[in-house]
């Protein structure tokens, strides 16, 4: 099997440099439409081995943007939030240099990796086609993941048992009922996932409705939200919510009607919804057992002030007991959490940053979070057409992350990291660009998104600032 990995892997290798060598934003691009079908490899024979293929394509795209001809015909986009970035990771890396030295390398590749893809966006930044494409890949993988996800509740879980998939794993039940997870690993990754398609399809489709893309979408949104709701993620429920708020207050004044007919409408859909999904749906003993967790997480804090260290938790301690010991493999993390085989698990990403670093690295990922989500939304002010719309929908999925980010270890679970990083940068192209007399344009049509239109207010030529 390796050699015959070997023997296409090569080839492969070389022509997708080629491919990258004329333009390295194809790799980004790749990227964003194979990592909702990274899950697949669960069931692919030796796809084990094929995992790293997404770190892969970046670092082959990041060296493509040192030797390109092509890499930089566009002014470096703009990031306000980089500061903020750079402390929170000079303070990881401090940590875990300091209390696992070249152990912890694991670790600091698991929070830190994906910030790779700002720094391929800074040497080769989108145009307004990227963009676009963008959008319409993140919206066609949303619909094609709830279609997958909801077939999965017509198959049922022996049959995808059978297929390769293991309970406990993959395969979860909530009340009798199989929690979908589509192309993905978990429910936690395909729920947060359409998530993020419904707020940025949303808040690109509401600005231009007429476009055909837009058009499908907006009719598609029921199937994402039959989807989104099989996963039985309470995360991506309240984040929607809150996100939508969100794009009424700034923008969008009709989706208040929405929520008046959803709120009208709860009643009934409350007695439609079975007894066995509502009673563990909104059920207080998970957020109990949480509680827990946080209150010695908090008392652990007078112990360990600055922390524990970088991997102390989380996907990186997991990953170091499973190491070394396979036998873990056979049970699963509840069940290891629960006999002592492996480190305090909290679902919540504020309390797995103050396990490893404290209250300062808490404290510092809010603040990321805080210029992003403003940096963000002030560029919605200053643009118009779709990249307005899009950078609008950008802060959206910061603001439903921050809130997901207290029942789920969020930029932990793949490939939301990917996505949040991606589209944080995507809009730092827009922004500069919209400034730019050599920005690019895209012609209106039915296929390409319409052209920028002049800010919505009248503000000076600056970046957006946090």
């Amino acid at each position: 099997m390796t050699t015959t990995l070997l023997l296409l892997g090569v080839p492969a290798v070389f022509a997708l440099f080629a491919v990258l060598y004329r333009r390295p934003q194809h790799g980004l691009l790749l990227v964003a439409a194979l990592t909702p079908l990274h899950g697949l490899l669960a069931i692919v024979p030796g796809g084990q081995a094929l995992a790293p293929w997404k770190e892969g394509v970046l670092l082959l795209t990041l060296a493509a943007t040192f030797v390109s001809p092509y890499r930089r015909r566009l002014p470096a986009p703009s990031y306000p939030w980089w500061p903020a970035v750079a402390a929170w990771v000079a303070l990881g890396v401090l940590s875990a240099l300091i209390v696992s030295g070249l152990a912890g390398i694991t670790a600091l590749k698991i929070t830190y990796f994906y910030l790779v893809i700002p720094v391929i966006l800074w040497r080769a930044p989108f145009d307004a086609r990227d963009r676009d494409r963008l959008v319409t890949i993140i919206m066609g993988m949303g619909v094609l993941t709830a279609v997958v996800g909801l077939a999965q509740q017509v198959i049922g879980g022996e049959r995808l048992a059978a297929l390769g998939y293991r309970w406990d794993e993959h395969l979860r039940t909530t009340g009798g009922i199989l929690r979908s997870f589509s192309t993905f690993t978990t429910p936690f990754a395909f729920g947060l996932f359409v998530m993020i398609a419904l707020i940025v399809g949303c808040a690109v489709a509401f600005a231009d409705p007429h476009r055909l893309r837009n058009k499908l979408f907006l009719c598609a949104i029921p199937i994402m939200l039959l989807g989104m709701g099989v996963t039985i993620v309470r995360a991506s429920y309240i984040g929607l919510v809150v996100a939508f708020l969100w794009l009424a207050i700034h923008r969008y004044r009709a989706l208040f009607l929405a929520f008046g007919g959803a709120v009208a409408l709860a009643p009934l859909a409350l007695f439609a919804v079975p007894r066995s999904i509502l009673d563990p749906l909104f059920s207080s003993s998970s957020l109990g057992e949480r509680g827990d967790g946080w209150s010695q997480t908090l008392a652990s804090l007078g112990v360990h002030p600055f922390g524990q260290g970088l991997g102390a938790t989380g996907s990186a301690a997991a990953k170091a007991v499973g190491d070394g010991n396979p036998m873990l493999s056979e049970l699963s993390l509840q069940a290891a959490v629960q006999f002592g085989f492996m480190p305090y698990q909290p679902d919540n990403y504020y309390m797995k940053l103050a396990v490893e670093l404290g209250p300062l690295g808490v404290w510092l990922f809010v603040l990321v979070l805080v210029c992003a989500a403003v940096s963000t939304l002030r560029a919605s002010r200053l643009m118009g057409g779709q990249d307005a719309a899009l950078a609008l929908g950008v802060s959206g999925t910061i603001v439903a992350a921050a809130v997901a980010s207290t029942v789920a270890t969020y930029l932990e679970i793949f490939p939301l990291d990917v996505y949040f990083w991606l589209l944080l940068g995507t809009v730092g192209c827009a922004l500069t660009q919209h400034w730019s007399p050599h920005r690019s344009s895209v012609p209106a049509s039915d296929s390409a998104p319409s052209p920028t239109g002049p800010p919505a207010a009248a503000y000076r030529p600056t970046s957006a600032n946090c």
